[in-house]
């Protein structure tokens, strides 16, 4: 009984020097400055603290992916879409959501290096790094593949004799071009130069050859089907013109974009007047009269009264043909 009562004795003694030396330890030198041992030049760092070592390992991974976050302003026609690629980003664009994906993976290398607690308040803190030269490798990688793309694309419309065709390959090499900017901007906060890589065609140049491209293709706007509704022939004319193309004759054309318009009669549901409209718009060649594409939106407007209801009809229409036609035609020729 006295062994077994000396060696508890020694057992408390042994607990109680630890405790005071888990009390007085210093804290590492990487929680005020990482670059000691992980240089700035080599490293990319992320802090993070929590009440366990997982909240503070994923919380200084989060600090270091938001590096990695990063705005796009695409101005396009009248509309402006703003797309984000980063960890734990909303994303909307198909081709931003490429640039998520891929940046992911490029975050997904993120080491944790270190951890500590700190014995006063029991907190975790830890340190996540990700080498520059690993980053970077995998960004220049993917950016090699979408200029090899933008090339194509370039060519393509180069080599495109019907302006269609021309347009839709420019088209394809623009979205190639946005994707780009995301990695570009990306690999720019990796590389210490900040220059990343210089890209063969840059978006305003592409652009500039989009909007020359349109105004060459001779479109004859044509109301097919109007449902008695004189307003809906000056809206596709007027949508045609707002998407860039210049509104020829029949007589000088080329293609024609044939518009036809479906209304319904006014009809009341709680209170309220709905009027419902069908628009279906078709690129035809004059010659010889191939569709080259046709896409059809619904449309519907209530108000208290039937002439209100019609009016916001239309104002739908007007508003639609001004920002989605553009983008339509353009899917004609690119398919």
């Amino acid at each position: 009984m006295a062994a077994t009562r000396n060696i508890f004795k020694f057992l408390i003694v042994m607990a109680s020097l630890l405790s005071t030396a888990c009390a007085t330890a210093t804290q590492p030198k990487w929680m005020s400055d990482s670059t000691l041992e992980y240089p700035s030049s080599m490293y990319l760092t992320g802090r993070g603290a929590g009440s366990t070592a997982e909240e503070a390992q994923n919380r200084a991974r989060g600090d270091l992916a938001t590096i990695f976050e990063v705005r796009i302003e695409v101005v396009n026609q009248n509309t402006t879409n703003v797309a984000q690629s980063g960890k734990n980003e909303q994303v909307d664009r198909l081709s931003s959501q490429q640039v998520s994906a891929k940046t992911d993976k490029v975050i997904s290398g993120i080491n944790i290096a270190e951890v500590w607690r700190d014995p006063v308040t029991q907190d975790f803190h830890a340190l996540a790094v990700l080498p520059r030269a690993q980053a970077s490798a995998s960004l220049r990688e993917e950016l090699s593949k979408i200029d090899e793309e933008l090339n194509q694309q370039m060519q393509a419309a180069q080599s495109a004799k019907d302006p269609l065709l021309k347009i839709g390959a420019l088209s394809q090499a623009f979205q190639a071009s946005i994707r780009r900017e995301g990695f570009q901007a990306s690999l720019k906060v990796i590389d210490p130069t900040g220059r990343g890589v210089q890209a063969p065609y840059s978006q305003a140049s592409v652009q500039m050859q989009i909007n020359d491209t349109l105004k060459q293709v001779k479109i004859a706007p044509l109301v097919v089907e109007d449902d008695g509704a004189k307003e809906f022939g000056p809206l596709l004319k007027g949508g045609l013109a707002a998407a860039g193309f210049l509104s020829s004759n029949p007589a000088n054309a080329d293609l024609v974009l044939e518009g036809k318009l479906a209304l319904t009669e006014p009809e009341r549901k709680d209170g309220w007047i709905w009027v419902r409209a069908t628009v279906e718009v078709s690129l035809v060649e004059k010659a010889s009269r191939r569709v080259r594409g046709s896409k059809t939106w619904p449309f519907k407007a209530s108000a208290k009264d039937a002439r209100t209801a019609r009016s916001r009809t239309f104002i739908e229409i007007e508003t639609l043909f001004r920002e989605e036609l553009r983008t339509a035609i353009i899917e004609f020729a690119a398919s």
